[in-house]
């Protein structure tokens, strides 16, 4: 038997999220299970169960989804797909909402080791590209060159970012991105601060770019996002 369509589109939430869960949030089970168990429908109903005490408002079932949240949900369902490589996107959001410290850096060192954690192309995307919101004022001088891995750095601000566009599509959808990456970087995560209308056309590029010949063309536009409406869940899943 089908699921109706409102707890469908919530389910393929959870669904997307199980597929790319950090086993950090998850320290009692081996990573090697969590593998394994991602496989298998059982499995992931087992992962599902588990998740529940960790993130009861994704993986409990929702309660009053209206019509308006379940559009909210399919019309960000394009954003599961750029998930699938998490870090990169991470990287490009911290490296566009940092530009600021980026562009200021004049050390060879320092640019040498900015262009290797980056790459050439986006690099000089993020040279060339205008602020997408106000972000945080330039770092002091020698803030980045000290910095053992600022690919690590750059990753932990895009993550985020990311997060802070998604829960804009979403609650839900920021809830599983925040469930993709380390849990111990949540505790001190500063607040978002790039303009969503700016991060959805970045990411939407970056979508073009890796799927242009499978996306069709009328599922490239997406209307602007907006503040979606809370609600209730449960706090078990069975």
């Amino acid at each position: 038997m089908s699921l109706p369509e409102d707890p469908k589109a919530w389910f393929d939430v959870q669904s997307e999220t199980l597929r790319r869960i950090h086993p950090s949030w998850l320290p009692s089970v081996p990573a090697e299970l969590i593998a394994q168990a991602r496989r298998r429908p059982l499995g992931r109903r087992w992962l599902a169960n588990r998740l529940c005490e960790v993130s009861p408002f994704l993986f409990g079932l929702p309660m009053d989804l209206g019509p308006e949240a379940v559009a909210e949900l399919r019309a960000a369902a394009w954003l599961g797909a750029l998930l699938d490589e998490p870090l990169e996107c991470a990287l490009d959001l911290g490296s566009l909402a940092m530009s600021a410290t980026i562009r200021t850096l004049v050390n060879r060192d320092a640019v040498m080791k900015l262009r290797t954690a980056l790459g050439a192309e986006r690099y000089a995307r993020v040279l060339a590209s205008a602020a997408a919101a106000p972000e945080s004022p330039p770092e002091p001088a020698g803030a980045v060159e000290v910095e053992r891995d600022i690919a690590d750095r750059l990753v932990r601000r895009g993550a985020g970012e990311l997060a802070g566009y998604a829960e804009v599509l979403h609650p839900a959808w920021g809830e599983s991105v925040r469930l993709t990456f380390e849990r111990d970087w949540w505790t001190d995560m500063p607040a978002a601060t790039l303009d969503p209308i700016g991060v959805q056309a970045w990411l939407r590029s970056r979508e073009r770019v890796s799927r242009r010949s499978t996306v069709p063309l009328a599922e490239q536009g997406a209307p602007p996002p907006r503040k979606s409406a809370f609600f209730k869940t449960s706090g078990e899943m069975r």
